[in-house]
C-alpha cells in the first residue's frame, strides 16, 4: 500500500466513531479468557507482590491479565494452560526462522556444553559475527557489540556527539528509541513531549529536538536554527517510521534526511532494531539504497537469544570508540559480545541467507495483507485495513496511535479508541492470535496455510461480534 494510501485511509478511520463490542458480547469473551487461562491468572496473581504490575514485559497482552506462556516451535506458541496460538508477536521480531529452530538451537547447545556461556574475555565468535553484519549491511564497516537496543541507541548518539564535536540530536515523534533517559520523548504518539518521561530530569532533554514526522520545513528549520546553539550532532530515525512504521515516513523523507546531514556535516543514525535483517538482510540502508553513518541493531541479530544489540557503521566514526583514555567514546557490558550471543548471530545470519527466511516471510505478509484487506472490505463501514513492510505489518482498527493532539478531546479520543483496539486484542487471543499490542504483526519463514486459514478465522469471528451499522 502506498503512503498516500495509508494516510488517506487513517485519516477516514479518525474520522468515524469507534466500533466497540457490545458490552453482552465482550463479557461473554473475558469470562471464556479467564476459563481457559486459570493458571496463567495463578502465576498473574502471585507475581503482583514481587514483580511491579505482575508482568515484565512491555509486549505482552496484559489486559485484563498477561498469558504466561511455556513454549514455541515453529509459528505457533503454548501457554501453561495448554492454548495453542498462531504467533505474530516473533518475541518483538527477531523470531524470523521460527521459534526453537532446531538447526540454530543445537549450535548454542553444544558451545555451552563444550565450552561454557561466558569468559569475559574475547572470543572468535565476536570476529565472525561482526563480519557476517558487515557483509550484508552496505553503510556498515565496523560494529560494537552491546547487550541491547536500548545501550545500542545510547551509543550511537554518544558517538554522534563525540565525533562531531556537536552537541544536539533530532528525534522524530512517535518514535521508539529504547527507554534511555534522553529517548524517552515523544515515544509512541507524535508531540506528547515527556508525557512518558515520569523520573527524567526535564534536563536529559536540553538536546534533544522533537520534529514531527514527515514535517519537512521543521526538520530544515532544526537544523538552521540550531547552527549557533550546539549545532546537530545527528538525527536518529526508524527509517520506516516512527514505532516501526506505525507513522510510515514519506517516500523523500530519507533522502531529504540523508541531503541534509551532508549539507550540515550531521550523521545519519538508523534505528534497524526491527528493519536490520528483516525488511531485508541488508536492512532499510540496503532496501531503501541510502546509506547512515551509524546503524542501530539489536534482537534479531541473536535470533531471540539475550544479550543482543549493536552500534555500525563508517570505520572513522565507529573509530571513536577505540581511542585511549579520555580519548575514546565509553561504552560497556560484561556480556556484551558473550560467545552464546555471537555464535547465535553468526549461525542465525548464514540460516537466513541458506533458507531465504526474510523472502518466505514476506511472501506470506504479502498474502495476509491481501487476504485480511479483502475481508475487511466485506465490513467496509469499519474502515480497517492492513499495510506492510515486507514481514512487517500494521493493521488498523481504531488509530489510536495517530490521532491528532490539537484536538480538544485528543486524550479521550486515544484512551477510548485504545480501549476498543484492547478488547479486539483480548477477543483474538482468546481464539488462539497473538499479535503486537493490537497494531502489529510480524511473520516468519514458516507460517503457512494453516497459519492464514486460522488467522482469517479469528478475524471474520471479531467483526461477527461487531454490529453492523
Amino acid at each position: 500500500m502506498e503512503y498516500q494510501d495509508i494516510l488517506s485511509k487513517r485519516k477516514e478511520i479518525l474520522s468515524r466513531p469507534v466500533h466497540p463490542i457490545p458490552a453482552d458480547k465482550l463479557a461473554s469473551e473475558r469470562k471464556l479468557y479467564y476459563e481457559q487461562n486459570k493458571r496463567s491468572l495463578e502465576i498473574f496473581e502471585k507475581a503482583k507482590s514481587i514483580i511491579p504490575g505482575g508482568v515484565q514485559h512491555n509486549l505482552s497482552q496484559n489486559k485484563p491479565f498477561p498469558l504466561a506462556m511455556d513454549r514455541g516451535k515453529g509459528y505457533k506458541v503454548w501457554d501453561v494452560d495448554g492454548n495453542v496460538y498462531i504467533d505474530y508477536l516473533m518475541c518483538g521480531a527477531p523470531i524470523i526462522l521460527g521459534h526453537s529452530y532446531e538447526p540454530l538451537d543445537e549450535k548454542i547447545i553444544e558451545i555451552i556444553r563444550e565450552k561454557g556461556p561466558a569468559s569475559g574475555l574475547t572470543s572468535e565468535y565476536e570476529l565472525l559475527a561482526a563480519q557476517e553484519i558487515i557483509n550484508h549491511m552496505p553503510g556498515v564497516e565496523m560494529v560494537r557489540f552491546l547487550q541491547s537496543g536500548t545501550e545500542a541507541d545510547m551509543a550511537a548518539i554518544r558517538i554522534a556527539r563525540a565525533f562531531t564535536g556537536k552537541l544536539k540530536i533530532i528525534k522524530i515523534g512517535g518514535s521508539y528509541h529504547g527507554w534511555s533517559d534522553q529517548m524517552v520523548y515523544s515515544i509512541h504518539i507524535p508531540g506528547t513531549g515527556s508525557l512518558e518521561s515520569k523520573g527524567i530530569p526535564a534536563e536529559c532533554f536540553a538536546h534533544i529536538i522533537d520534529v514531527a514526522p514527515n514535517d519537512f520545513d521543521a526538520l530544515e528549520k532544526a537544523f538552521k536554527d540550531n547552527k549557533d546553539k550546539g549545532g546537530v550532532a545527528g538525527i536518529i530515525v526508524e527509517p520506516i517510521g516512527g514505532e516501526s512504521g506505525a507513522h510510515p515516513v514519506h517516500p523523500d523523507w530519507n533522502k531529504t534526511i540523508r541531503k541534509l546531514c551532508d549539507q550540515h556535516e550531521s550523521l545519519l543514525i538508523f534505528d534497524e532494531v526491527v528493519t536490520g535483517f528483516r525488511l531485508d538482510m541488508g536492512g532499510a540502508q540496503k532496501y531503501y539504497n541510502i546509506m547512515p553513518d551509524l546503524t542501530v541493531l539489536g534482537k534479531i541479530i541473536t535470533h531471540g537469544y539475550p544479550s543482543s544489540g549493536a552500534v555500525a557503521g563508517r570505520k572513522d566514526v565507529m573509530s571513536a570508540c577505540s581511542g585511549g583514555l579520555g580519548e575514546k567514546v565509553f561504552v560497556g557490558g560484561t556480556l556484551a559480545a558473550n560467545p552464546i550471543s555471537m555464535a547465535a548471530c553468526y549461525y542465525a545470519l548464514k540460516l537466513m541467507v541458506e533458507h531465504d527466511a526474510v523472502g518466505k516471510a514476506t511472501a506470506y505478509a504479502n498474502r495476509i495483507t491481501k487476504a485480511l484487506n479483502d475481508l475487511f472490505a466485506t465490513r467496509s463501514e469499519l474502515g480497517f485495513f492492513v499495510y506492510n513492510f515486507g514481514p512487517i505489518i500494521h493493521y488498523m482498527t481504531t488509530a489510536f496511535f495517530s490521532f491528532n493532539l490539537t484536538q480538544p478531546d485528543a486524550f479521550t479520543q486515544i484512551l477510548t479508541r485504545k480501549q476498543v483496539a484492547d478488547d479486539y486484542q483480548l477477543v483474538t487471543m482468546t481464539h488462539g492470535l497473538c499479535t503486537l499490542a493490537g497494531t502489529r504483526m510480524y511473520t516468519c519463514m514458516q507460517h503457512d496455510d494453516e497459519a492464514l486459514k486460522k488467522t482469517l478465522e479469528i478475524w471474520e469471528y471479531l467483526l461477527s461480534l461487531i454490529p453492523k451499522s
